[in-house]
């Protein structure tokens, strides 16, 4: 990347820093040092919680890249989950909140025949206990908000793939290790969203035997963005998971840069809506989608290394065969296989399906921890899994 983009991308990461500081002052103002007297009970306890979400916020922020130990990483998934997105839901309400606070302490004013409700003389500005009135029913409205927000959130998705469930055979589409993210095994739809036939998929991004996704770190891996080659991931064969024929053969889009970066993801989202914009190729990258019969299911193998397509439409493939090599093309922040199973062939306009994985072994629990032999199944979300070849039949 130029020097000119990495300045951008610092000056971005600076403002974004910025800007959550202002945040974290301002609800510390409109529910705490607003809702209660100065040295109370109410007060410290207040300052304190705040002091311990934006310590929580920040951790959120640079824990995601430092890749921590599996057990820590196991504790902020979900702390993530639930605070992110109630500190928006919060902010959005509080700032909703203001045009409350001015209706109510105009109504107030007229009411007692005050010429500004924003004088000296404005009702709660002598009255401390107006102003807490205020104070307490724009927090109270803002909290119940907030928490209703996140609550919908929560229940747009229709669950988690039942282990038992029935599914589309396949083999996992590469050997060694590598860490599965966005399983169905956790939610679905697995990526938020049903487009592009996405509703069942799953990504696989390739570690080490620490279960790393990358050697190295730098402050760029916090702050900016990275060479994918830096990843595991980058340039891995990907296999065929089953025989058919491929339908759809796509190469030519670049790999761009890598974001593990938080605070580099932020203007990378802001142009979502964009690549959607462009259609399936600009979402899938570099892909291959293979027709498992005559008339499907259909599985697509996604975000493929620039140049390394090794098939054309038309062609019967093999399961096991090489057809690609992993890459960072399309909407991906990662080296990174996006795999999924669909009902058409169109990305446009697909249904996804379920899929379960032949014979492969899992670690739930981080390295060095305790494996286990699963046979049709979804791996577990943000467990490293390898393929192990079918047992030997007498």
């Amino acid at each position: 990347m130029s020097r000119t983009g990495t300045a951008l991308l610092l000056l971005n990461a600076a403002l974004i820093l910025l800007a959550l500081t202002a945040v974290h002052r301002y609800l510390f103002r409109r529910l705490v040092k607003d809702v209660s007297h100065e040295g109370s009970p109410w007060r410290r306890a207040g300052t304190g919680l705040v002091w311990l979400l934006s310590a929580t916020t920040a951790v959120l922020l640079f824990a995601g890249p430092a890749e921590p130990p599996f057990e820590i990483a196991r504790v902020l998934t979900p702390a993530g989950e639930v605070w992110l997105p109630l500190l928006m839901y919060l902010t959005l309400a509080l700032l909703l909140g203001e045009l409350v606070r001015l209706l109510l302490r105009r109504g107030f004013a007229r009411r007692a025949g005050t010429p500004s409700p924003d004088g000296p003389d404005a009702p709660g500005g002598k009255d401390p206990s107006r102003r807490l009135f205020f104070a307490r029913s724009v927090a109270i409205g803002a909290a119940a908000f907030a928490t209703a927000g996140v609550a919908a959130g929560a229940g747009g998705d229709s669950g988690a793939q039942r282990p038992g469930a029935r599914g589309v055979e396949l083999s996992l589409p590469f050997t060694g290790l590598w860490r599965a993210r966005n399983s169905p095994a956790r939610r679905i739809p697995s990526h938020g969203t049903e487009l592009f036939g996405s509703s069942h998929a799953i990504d696989f991004i390739g570690v080490d035997d620490r279960h790393r996704t990358a050697g190295h770190r730098s402050w760029r891996t916090f702050f900016a963005t990275e060479p994918p080659e830096l990843f595991h991931s980058f340039g891995r064969p990907v296999l065929a998971p089953a025989a058919g024929t491929v339908i759809a053969a796509h190469d030519g889009e670049p790999d761009h840069e890598a974001r593990r970066s938080q605070l580099a993801l932020v203007p990378y989202m802001l142009g979502q809506a964009a690549r959607v914009r462009r259609g399936a190729n600009a979402i899938a990258g570099n892909h291959l989608i293979i027709s498992l019969s005559e008339h499907g299911p259909y599985v697509a193998l996604v975000h493929l290394k620039s140049g390394s397509v090794q098939v054309s439409a038309g062609q019967r493939v093999v399961a096991g065969q090489h057809l690609a090599n992993c890459g960072n093309s399309g909407n991906s922040t990662q080296p990174h296989v996006h795999m999924q199973v669909m009902d058409s062939s169109d990305l446009s306009v697909a249904r996804g399906m379920p899929m379960l994985f032949r014979r492969f072994r899992e670690w739930p629990g981080g390295p060095g921890g305790d494996s286990r032999v699963r046979e049709l199944a979804v791996p577990d979300e943000e467990a490293v899994v390898e393929a192990l070849p079918a047992p030997a039949r007498d």
